[in-house]
């Protein structure tokens, strides 16, 4: 009898099996995408290493990029057919499909788990219930009502709050309040009130927190900002004024509120009394004072904060600009950059200046902006500062300059078109200005009336005005 060794040196089949689910477990670790993950899942179906399906399924769901539809029935056929079924892939399936506003998918996919016998997470439930909301389905959502019974979810805080917003959406109010005085954690509750607020439901976020026993500062706070956006200030002090303890994000939004109702006197009274001034309520105040005009006000209150930092000067420039202050608002920001502020202005503030400086039609700043500035502290352009810069160049003349930029934009608007049509008819440049329409047209970008006199300026320079633009108002 001869016997056949195995050649030591050669791995067997199991070893190569094992070897290759250590490596599509390590790459399904990475981040990828739904067009690298479809493409690990034919291996996996290649190799018959069909166990690693659920790996796949979790991987889709929790990619961040964009689902098209294509890839979200790829992802349910993927779990329809699976072999190796689990409750984790189930379960999350169903919040993913109402996340992508696959309601009616997702009230199914809850009934497919709850007839194989799958414990749902509270996650779950709460994604089918608030996908019967938005279906308005009546007896889904009563029916998913009688399972937290049975899953013994009764108290569970965030399945109560889908529950309250289920009955309030199908108008039953009998329900709704039974619902809600059955709900436990209701002293600690805050999340909910949040919850309520978001879904625009405030008359239940009041009667919650109105029976609270002890109102902790974050449910405090919710009510305030929500009383304070809405304008009703009378609600806002009734319950600021109780507070026990009353933090920074308390006393800006009752700063907010007044300066936004225009109340600055009160406004200012707040801020005064507020214990710590911070950069956020420094912020409204100038804010405030500049929609006002009241630009004097605005510095004293910049003055006085010790530690400021580039959201505090790029308010108070912006005040300067609103305000015709340009001048000033050149100085501050000389100021912001000098050594002994040393302060690293973003692309915005650069646009803002870049702005000031087309007002002003000082042509000089805004060239040492982009060609020393920039360079030397390592600001990459970008649109908004791009447009910024072409506006600059357009109205100086610098057209070769202005036209560089806008070829680098990645994102053309009516308005950049408008204003580089705009530069080249007044300049000399008549038929770049055609060109440019042309292009403008081909876009599917809109042209409004200053675009059409720009135009008009290049065919009449060009001796077209008489015959008519021959070829886009033709065709």
């Amino acid at each position: 009898m001869i016997f056949k060794l195995r050649n030591p040196f050669k791995p067997s089949k199991l070893d190569r099996i094992s070897m290759l689910v250590s490596k599509v477990t390590a790459l399904l670790n990475l981040s990828l995408t739904i067009k690298q993950v479809n493409q690990l899942h034919a291996l996996i179906l290649v190799n018959g290493l069909n166990h690693l399906e659920p790996i796949i399924i979790t991987k889709i769901i929790n990619t961040r990029s964009n689902h098209s539809e294509a890839s979200i029935r790829y992802l349910k056929s993927l779990v329809h057919h699976s072999k190796y079924p689990n409750v984790a892939t189930q379960t999350s399936f169903v919040q993913f499909l109402y996340q992508h506003g696959e309601f009616q998918d997702a009230v199914r996919e809850y009934a497919r788990v709850h007839r194989s016998g799958m414990l749902p997470c509270s996650s779950t439930i709460v994604s089918a219930i608030q996908a019967c909301t938005r279906l308005r389905n009546r007896i889904s959502g009563i029916m998913i009502h009688g399972h937290v019974h049975g899953y013994g979810l009764c108290g569970d805080v965030h399945v109560g709050t889908a529950l309250v917003g289920f009955y309030s959406k199908i108008n039953d109010v009998e329900t709704e309040q039974k619902v809600f005085d059955e709900m436990s954690e209701r002293n600690a509750a805050s999340h909910v009130i949040d919850e309520f607020l978001e879904s625009g439901n405030s008359i239940m976020a009041e009667q919650l927190f109105s029976v609270m026993g002890y109102k902790d500062v974050a449910c405090c706070n919710s009510m305030v900002s929500w009383y304070t956006k809405k304008g009703d200030m009378e609600k806002a002090i009734a319950t600021f004024g109780p507070m026990l303890v009353k933090t920074s994000p308390s006393w800006t939004a009752m700063i907010t509120g007044y300066v936004d109702s225009g109340n600055m006197e009160i406004a200012r009274n707040f801020y005064d009394v507020m214990p710590e001034q911070d950069v956020v309520s420094c912020m409204k105040m100038i804010d405030g004072y500049s929609k006002n005009g009241a630009v004097e006000s605005a510095r004293e209150i910049f003055n006085e904060m010790d530690e400021k930092g580039h959201s505090l000067y790029d308010a108070m420039i912006t005040c300067y600009a609103q305000n015709d202050r340009l001048k000033d608002a050149l100085q501050l920001f000389d100021e912001m950059i000098q050594s002994n502020v040393n302060i690293r202005p973003d692309n915005k503030t650069l646009a803002t200046i870049i702005s000031i400086c087309t007002q002003w039609g000082n042509l000089s700043f805004g060239l040492w902006i982009h060609e020393t500035l920039m360079k030397q502290m390592g600001i990459t352009m970008d649109d908004e500062l791009g447009t910024a810069l072409i506006e600059l160049y357009a109205k100086c003349g610098r057209v070769d300059k202005a036209y560089g930029l806008f070829c680098g934009l990645q994102k053309k608007d009516v308005g950049v078109y408008t204003t580089m049509i705009l530069a080249c008819s007044r300049n000399g440049w008549k038929y770049d200005a055609v060109k440019l329409f042309e292009e403008m047209l081909e876009a599917n970008i809109c042209p409004n009336l200053v675009t059409f006199s720009g135009l008009l300026t290049a065919l009449n320079h060009v001796g077209w005005t008489e015959a008519g633009y021959p070829r886009s108002f033709k065709s």
